[in-house]
Formats: C-alpha cells, structure tokens, sequence
C-alpha cells in the first residue's frame, strides 16, 4: 500500500467517522438472517466513542506497513490520530473534524490542510449502514459465509467470511468479526494475491473521560493551513493539450461509435505529484458510456500476470466496479464501462484504438 493510499484512507476515515449506533443480537443466525437483522434493527445512537485499533499490511511474508489508529467522538467532534510505520518511513497524521470544518495536520512533514465538511452535516452513517453497504456492495462479488460466533475484547461477534467470485477482485478475500451489539467490524482480513491486510480493534470505550484538549489540534503558529481542494486541480483541455501534459501522444477511442465528450486534466501540486487525463465517451444522446483514464505508468505499482488481455497487454479486472486497466508505452490506462451489458462492445473497440497525434 502506498503512502499516499494510506493518507487517502485517513481522510475518507475521517468524513465517514460519525455517529457510531446498533441494537442487541444475541441468537446464533444465518448470513441472510444477519442481513436481515442489520435492515431490520433501529439504530440507537452512541453520542461518545474511543476506540483504538492496529493494521498490519503484508506483501508476501514481508511486512510492509505498520499503523495505530486511535478514534475519538463527542456530539458534533470527531478526532483521529494515526501513527505509521511504512516503507517510506515513519508517519504521524492528526485529523479533526467539528461538523463544519476538517482540519487534517501531519507531524511527519509539518504540513496541515482544512477542508469545509458543512456539506455533510446532518449525514449519519452507523456501523450498521456500514456494515449493510459493505455487503450489498459485494453481493455480486463475493460469496459469504458464516463461520461461527467468536468473543473480541470480551464481545460477542459473528465471524464472517466473504470469498471474491473472480480472483482479480481487488477487495479479494476477506474475514470479518461483527460486534452483536453494535455491528461496529471489529477485525478484518483481507487477502488479494500475495498482498494481505489485518486491520483489529484492540480498545473499545463507550464511556470515555475526554479532557477539554481532546478535540484540538496543536498545530504551530509557523504552519500554513492550506485549503485541501488547492492540492487538486482540474481543467477541460483539447486532445492537443493533453498531449503536451502528458509529453507524448496517448491512445484514444476512434469516434465512430461514441463521441468524446470532454477531456478532464486533473494534476495534483501533494505527494502523488502526477498528471492524469479523463475521457469521457457519450452516446448520440449524449449520455455518458465509459470513461478513458490516462497517466504515467506507476513503477510501484506493477500490473501482475493473468488470463485479461487488451491490446495484447497483460491486464487486470475489477468486477467490482467493472474496470480495466493496462499498460502500454508507458502509460497506465484505465477503462471503466458504465453499463455492464456493453462491457463486450467496448472490449472490442480498444482493438481499433488509434494514437491522438493521428485522429
């Protein structure tokens, strides 16, 4: 996992990190009448939260990055703190966010960034919507079974297991243990090729003493605050101009079929650094059918071996979302079909794909 994923994942943690609530289940019961239950149970809201848990991320037998990461919830406050160990070194991100505001401060680097959350006041997601998502998400998917009824921090879980249908699936397999009482998912494993990922709360406290500091942040006076939106800018540009972001000629959809609607340059000033094309594809009735990403080929993050080909490149599938992606002349291409029942026609455009430079 890259540093830049893991610092992805914080901040979709923190906008998503709000108001914590279950009921009581305490009868041993199917996969379906679990789900049953999560749709049927009234949600009863938990107004203060700490929780604390580690996640370990293998590649292969070899450790690749270490975190703690601590949850804090009072009312409208919420707080995160997470330390990591990963290949790029040490790393320590604070995020707060009061319900109008998000301030997210890394130690690490002495950077810190704000971003307004007023848009998402009002929003509550409970571990039980989380818990229902995550398996409507994955129905499709994922095949899933109930293993048995397993004690976490001296809590009644289910443990649960949901094996991927196709083995490029990037969720792959996975292993979690829902609280009864709270369906709040107190361990995940997650395994995808040689990659794998543990992630388990080691302190849970529905009562906590909350000190008039908890919900600060102390970032010094000499630190910026920068607006997080600055970090990621976008513009609509001509095929011409897309070739002189990119510094070369890019392989683009002819437009006898579909027509291109638009081409979205987004570049980022952050830590990923990189420039990325969007091409979106539209129909006569200019609804849109499949979108064309096109960037530098990442050197960390290499497409491995399968049976998916396109354009006589080896390429990977993600059922999930219906997404291809491959490389080819040093650009990473990444094709996401809208409607699943086009999937074929447009695998077979990409065959009559031509460079920009001659279209």
């Amino acid at each position: 996992m890259s540093k830049f994923r893991w610092k992805a994942s914080l901040i979709a943690a923190s906008i998503l990190f709000l108001v914590l609530g279950g009921c009581s289940q305490n009868v041993e019961v199917s996969a379906e009448e679990i789900i049953h239950n999560v749709v049927e149970t009234e949600v009863e809201e938990i107004d203060e939260f700490y929780g604390k848990s580690e996640m370990t991320v293998y590649e292969g037998e070899d450790i690749i990055e270490e975190s703690v990461m601590e949850e804090y919830a009072s009312g409208n406050n919420r707080k995160i703190i997470m330390r990591g160990d990963i290949e790029a070194g040490e790393e320590e991100i604070e995020t707060l966010n009061n319900g109008e505001k998000m301030v997210m401060y890394n130690k690490s680097d002495g950077t810190a960034q704000e971003m307004d959350t007023s848009v998402f006041e009002g929003i509550q997601i409970s571990p039980k919507e989380i818990f229902q998502n995550m398996l409507a998400g994955m129905e499709d998917s994922h095949d899933y079974e109930v293993i048995g009824d397993e004690q976490l921090l001296d809590r009644d879980t289910f443990h649960m297991k949901l094996e991927a249908k196709e083995a490029n699936s990037l969720m792959g397999d996975m292993e979690i243990w829902v609280d009864k009482e709270t369906w709040i998912i107190l361990k995940t494993i997650s395994e995808t090729g040689d990659s794998k990922m543990e992630s388990v709360y080691t302190e849970l406290d529905f009562s906590p003493d909350f000190t008039e500091d908890t919900f600060t942040l102390d970032i010094p006076e000499e630190i910026e605050i920068t607006d997080m939106e600055d970090n990621f800018s976008s513009e609509f540009i001509s095929v011409e101009e897309a070739e002189e972001e990119l510094g070369q000629a890019f392989y683009m959809f002819s437009e006898e079929d579909y027509h291109l609607g638009e081409i979205e340059l987004y570049g980022s000033d952050g830590e990923l650094q990189r420039k990325e094309l969007n091409l979106t594809y539209i129909s006569d009735d200019e609804i849109p059918m499949f979108n064309l990403s096109i960037f530098e080929s990442p050197a960390d993050m290499e497409i491995e071996e399968s049976d998916v080909e396109i354009r006589g490149n080896v390429a990977a599938y993600e059922e999930s979302i219906n997404n291809y992606y491959w490389d080819e002349d040093g650009l990473r291409y990444s094709l996401l079909i809208n409607d699943p029942d086009m999937e074929e026609e447009v695998l077979e455009l990409t065959e009559e794909m031509i460079l920009s430079s001659e279209q």
